[in-house]
C-alpha cells in the first residue's frame, strides 16, 4: 500500500483575522502592561477582557478609569465589569473596553469601585 501526498488547496479558507478593536486593546494592554486572563474577545458592544481577581480588576480601574457595575450574588459569587475605553487613538477614536472578573460575595471589592471612576 502506497501514500500520496495530500493535495493543498490552492486557497485556504478565509479565516478572518483580529478584528481592529481588538488589536487596540491589545496594544492598550501591552502599553499599559495590563492584566488578562485569555486574549480580549470582540463583539459589537466592545471588546471583552476577562481578569483573574480583584487586584487585576483594580489595576485596570486605576488605569483607566471608567463605571463599574456589579451583579446580585448568585450561588455565592458576583459578576463586576467595569465599561471603560481606550486613550484616544490618533484618529481620535476610542474602542469600548469591558473588564469582567467573578468575585465571591464578600471578597476584595473596594467601595470606590461602586459608580463611575476617574483614571
Amino acid at each position: 500500500m502506497g501514500t500520496q501526498p495530500i493535495p493543498m488547496p490552492l486557497r485556504i479558507a478565509h479565516a478572518p483575522g483580529p478584528m481592529p478593536e481588538t488589536t487596540a486593546v491589545d496594544a492598550v494592554i501591552d502599553y499599559l502592561n495590563l492584566p488578562a486572563t485569555r486574549p480580549p474577545i470582540g463583539r459589537e458592544d466592545g471588546v471583552h477582557v476577562i481578569v483573574r481577581d480583584g487586584d487585576q480588576f483594580a489595576r485596570w480601574v486605576h488605569a483607566l478609569g471608567g463605571e463599574v457595575q456589579h451583579s446580585q450574588p448568585l450561588g455565592g459569587a458576583a459578576l463586576w465589569s467595569l465599561r471603560t475605553e481606550t486613550p484616544r487613538r490618533a484618529d481620535d477614536s476610542t474602542v469600548r473596553v469591558w473588564v469582567h472578573v467573578t468575585l465571591v460575595a464578600g471578597e476584595f471589592a473596594p467601595s470606590g469601585f461602586r459608580g463611575a471612576v476617574s483614571a
